[in-house]
């Protein structure tokens, strides 16, 4: 039955709006963290930064959003905006090593 929202004081409809509004921060926050959930730290990622293809590695998963290291700065970007690389395919795809600026592991 649709509430009839013309016979409430103000106070009543305050109240709705607090109870309107955290619902739907909720639903917002469900579906950043659906997002959040597609990414783990050491993925490889690209998104657009200043106009141009940035690549870059996860390096944390924040509560709202991540933060992604590349060979020249560090980003902290909401995950709707990330798009994971699949290693396939690609000539010379940037490593976690060249990333983070550190030698590759060799063991031995």
């Amino acid at each position: 039955m649709p509430m009839d929202i013309e016979k409430l004081n103000l106070e009543e409809l305050l109240a709705l709006n607090r109870q309107v509004i955290r619902r739907i921060k909720y639903f917002h926050s469900l579906k950043t963290q659906a997002h959040l959930d597609r990414f783990e730290v050491g993925d490889r990622v690209s998104f657009l930064g200043n106009g141009r293809a940035v690549e870059g590695i996860v390096t944390r998963v924040n509560h709202k959003s991540l933060s992604v290291k590349t060979k020249d700065s560090r980003w902290t970007i909401h995950p709707q905006f990330l798009t994971k690389i699949s290693g396939a395919g690609q000539e010379r795809a940037l490593t976690v090593e060249d990333i983070l600026g550190r030698e590759p592991h060799r063991p031995g």
